[in-house]
């Protein structure tokens, strides 16, 4: 019977030594796992804040855009010549064409540019508002007034802007087609969409002589814009689009471009539903926006800023 006994105690011990080795595995894999969640966190930024009050620069031509536009983007060519001190970084193909008035515009021609996208189903479109040099303005303004209306159709009155319907080209186009152009303060309101181009243009219009909210009193979208840096200086693009992106669970993104002396400093901001949703998104955004000078959070926006030479600028006034 001692022996017997004997012989269990001395199996328990040749167990123990086992035992021993796999609690010593788990607790070193428990540690090893707690390093790389404390290294992951540590790499995940600190959330900052959009402060309360900030300047934003309202525009002129931010009175021009609904405030249910899906999409705008802005290129001011009158800076970007500036900045970069090269007349032909457009080059000179003509991206306007009113061929009943014998007319062209081409990038030299422009002040600045608004691209409006409009929402669906009501419009299923768009228009561009164009600020012209002075030249062409006039030029234009006196093709109107003194063409006959055996060449383009009769003017119409909306709002109490006059309306001219005409045959237009966009760069790109095959062929030109009917489209509307209205002329208010300087600015060229006009629209090729075969199906809505009128209709378009009088949605502009509309939102000029009622005086409504424009998409840019949206304090969201003023707080987009702060995240991506720029603030009351002059830049040479912005970008709002409220749509999806890449990024999965973007509510809303904008983009600036701004020069920077030698060189533009090109943000994109993410707006996500909170900032937990944006944290979740850092590495996604590091994958996708590769390379980029700097990654940040604030409160629910996920920027991500780049630095460029001049010589990228074309390629970034293209949306976001």
């Amino acid at each position: 019977m001692l022996e017997l006994v004997a012989r269990k105690h001395q199996k328990i011990k040749k167990k123990d030594p086992s035992r021993y080795r796999t609690y010593s595995f788990i607790a070193t894999l428990a540690i090893i796992a707690l390093i790389i969640g404390v290294s992951y966190y540590q790499t995940l930024p600190s959330v900052g804040h959009i402060p309360d009050s900030f300047i934003f620069d309202s525009q002129e031509w931010m009175a021009f855009v609904p405030a249910n536009t899906e999409f705008v983007g802005y290129v001011n060519y009158k800076q970007a010549y500036s900045v970069t001190g090269n007349s032909s970084l457009f080059g000179t193909d003509v991206v306007i064409s009113l061929p009943q008035l014998g007319f062209n515009l081409i990038p030299l021609d422009l002040i600045y540019e608004v691209g409006i996208q409009l929402p669906e189903p009501t419009y299923s479109g768009s228009a561009l508002v164009l600020q012209l040099s002075s030249w062409k303005q006039i030029t234009l303004t006196q093709l109107l007034a003194s063409s006959n209306t055996t060449k383009i159709q009769r003017p119409l009155s909306y709002d109490g802007y006059v309306v001219h319907g005409l045959l237009m080209k966009e760069l790109g186009d095959k062929s030109p087609g009917l489209g509307f152009l209205a002329v208010v303060n300087g600015d060229v309101i006009l629209s090729t969409d075969k199906s809505s181009a009128l209709q378009n243009v009088e949605a502009v219009l509309d939102q000029i002589s009622s005086g409504r909210a424009s998409l840019f009193d949206d304090v969201t979208v003023q707080r987009g814009i702060y995240a991506t840096g720029l603030t009351d200086q002059d830049c040479v693009a912005i970008f709002v689009g409220r749509f999806a992106t890449q990024l999965n669970n973007t509510e809303m993104a904008t983009k600036s471009v701004i020069s920077t002396g030698g060189d533009i400093q090109v943000s994109r901001a993410f707006l996500f539903p909170s900032s937990d949703i944006a944290l979740q998104r850092w590495s996604q955004a590091h994958t996708i926006y590769r390379d980029a000078t700097t990654y940040s959070i604030l409160d629910s926006w996920l920027v991500v800023t780049y630095d460029y030479p001049l010589s990228r600028l074309p390629v970034e006034i293209v949306g976001i």
